[in-house]
């Protein structure tokens, strides 16, 4: 049995994740047992076992990311995105009204409701492939400010090997 930070709330189900410190973490329910918690982790070994190393290689790799990766990374990115943006929308007929680069760790790209794209330049770790696939992402929403059917539609039609890219970004980097 594992060890686990237990979160209540006024919830319904039970949900177990591995945090990024690689801390087991449990939220459930306010009113149900300790016991039946106990129980559900327990049954849950399988997938805590399989997800761990995963967690872990992202804990290494984050302790990895130092101010002066931060600091070149994001030059390079703000070398290599603005022209992949600039071949991507002419391509997909849209404007972005501005492009920014973070050094977000959580999330790669992002749309504001005004068109204006955001960028990790932490997407630099990652194939061209994987870089291009964000890009993409990101340009769609201009047309559809969504994750619908039709936005998938979108892409498609820009990157048929949409999926194969996305994958890419769910394995750890290497590091520099």
């Amino acid at each position: 049995m594992y060890d686990y930070i237990l979160k209540r709330s006024k919830r319904k189900t039970i949900s177990i994740r591995i945090d990024d410190t690689c801390q087991i973490v449990v939220r459930a329910p306010m009113k149900l047992s300790r016991k039946e918690i106990d129980k559900t982790v327990a049954e849950h070994t399988e997938w805590i076992e399989k997800h761990m190393p995963e967690a872990q290689r992202r804990m290494e790799r984050a302790a990895k990311i130092t101010p002066a990766l931060i600091k070149e990374l994001s030059i390079q990115a703000k070398k290599e995105i603005p022209p992949l943006v600039a071949r991507y929308a002419a391509i997909m007929g849209v404007e972005p009204t501005g492009i920014k680069i973070t050094s977000a760790r959580k999330r790669f790209g992002s749309c504001n409701g005004k068109n204006s794209l955001c960028f990790s330049c932490l997407l630099m770790l990652y194939p061209k492939e994987a870089i291009e696939c964000v890009v993409v992402h990101e340009l769609a929403h201009i047309k559809h400010h969504n994750h619908s059917p039709s936005f998938y539609g979108f892409i498609d039609r820009v990157m048929p090997d949409y999926r194969i890219r996305e994958s890419l970004l769910r394995k750890t980097p290497d590091m520099k």
